[in-house]
């Protein structure tokens, strides 16, 4: 079958990953069929939460999303992984055109899914994953334990006999599960181990909202966190785990890290005597983190009360003592021999004392 090989290329671009831990390796086809007949066919790659490469019927050409991941394979491998992804496309169209047969339609726009991929857990295999999907659900899936198809519907069944009863295709996929992903995935890791070794801690807060109906709600915010995985949770004076009330999930940003909210309601009744804080743990804290939830503003006792009275004296104090030495300041110094002006009454007085003359020596004399 064509989506066989589809991991041979998403395993070399995908597998940059920091050394132990668990990491994925997942190739994600999806492939509509229109009314018309047109067939679009898309691919993607992924190494754990991170997009490595793509192909899609408009570009017809394998393109990796990492620079390091391009580096990694080089451009021949690419070439050669295009030429197999173009037959890829066409083998799809003839897979799509049996599942139609197989559930009666003649029509309709028809969507087939393929999810390929293996995990590692340290060095041990996790998780070899070869599923169908039809229109949105569950069609077939490869047990690689028993080495057997599982049917999820009754029309599933006849792809489940052809492929056990020719033995070659089931052959194929084993061995590509466990040794060809298994083995990418391995060598990328150590490959790309600087990429997904980066740690960046949640910037967390706790916000609380009154509702109407007397109950509390507090909200507990994760952001820009990296990698992925995060749990949080709600504390009871320190102790007691709650259940969360909702949860956004964990949502990527658009500058590749997440964010996650969770919400606890209480009654006023269980907030009497109590704290609440939210726990967050992830890999970058070290050790799980708690952020206590603000309490419930109550009536200002009289001590609080004289506190910020005499807080705003002082404060109405100091601007007032600033704004006159800015007066002061902006005024300037006196000029030598400024004296202030005299009073009307003896005004010609002080003019003629200033300049020393006899004033019945002013004017002509007779």
């Amino acid at each position: 079958m064509a989506w066989g090989l589809l991991l041979a290329l998403c395993g070399a671009l995908l597998a940059p990953a920091a050394a132990g831990g668990r990491h994925s390796l997942a190739v994600l086809v999806t492939a509509v069929t229109q009314e018309d007949g047109t067939h679009h066919y898309f691919m993607i790659s992924k190494l754990d939460d991170v997009q490595i490469a793509y192909y899609s019927s408009d570009t017809r050409e394998v393109r990796p999303t990492q620079t390091w991941a391009e580096q990694a394979v080089g451009a021949e491998y690419l070439q050669e992984k295009t030429q197999e992804f173009l037959r890829h496309e066409k083998g799809s169209k003839v897979e799509t055109r049996w599942w139609m047969q197989l559930h009666n339609q003649t029509g309709g726009v028809h969507t087939e899914q393929v999810h390929v991929g293996c995990a590692l857990s340290g060095q041990a295999p996790r998780d070899l994953r070869y599923q169908y999907a039809y229109d949105g659900r569950d069609f077939i899936s490869f047990d690689a334990q028993t080495r057997t198809w599982v049917a999820a519907v009754q029309p599933a069944f006849a792809p489940k006999q052809s492929w056990e009863t020719g033995k070659s295709y089931t052959q194929y996929v084993q061995q590509f599960l466990q040794s060809e992903c298994l083995g990418t995935l391995r060598s990328l890791v150590q490959r790309g181990r600087a990429v997904l070794e980066q740690q960046v801690p949640p910037k967390i807060s706790v916000s609380r909202r009154d509702a109407p109906d007397g109950s509390v709600i507090h909200s507990c915010h994760a952001r820009g966190f990296y990698p992925r995985p995060i749990h949080v949770s709600w504390v009871r004076d320190g102790e007691d785990i709650l259940a969360e009330k909702d949860s956004s999930g964990i949502l990527p940003n658009a500058d590749s890290t997440y964010y996650t909210q969770s919400s606890l309601e209480i009654s006023l009744q269980q907030e009497d005597g109590h704290r609440y804080a939210c726990r967050v743990e992830h890999s970058s804290l070290g050790e799980p983190t708690l952020v206590w939830a603000p309490g419930k503003m109550g009536p200002l006792s009289p001590g609080v009360l004289a506190a910020i009275v005499l807080a705003v004296l002082v404060l109405a104090g100091a601007v007032g003592a600033g704004v006159i030495l800015w007066r002061r300041k902006s005024a300037g110094p006196r000029k030598p021999g400024y004296a202030p002006a005299a009073t009307k009454s003896g005004e010609d007085s002080a003019s003629s004392s200033s300049s020393g003359t006899d004033p019945r020596s002013v004017g002509p004399q007779c």
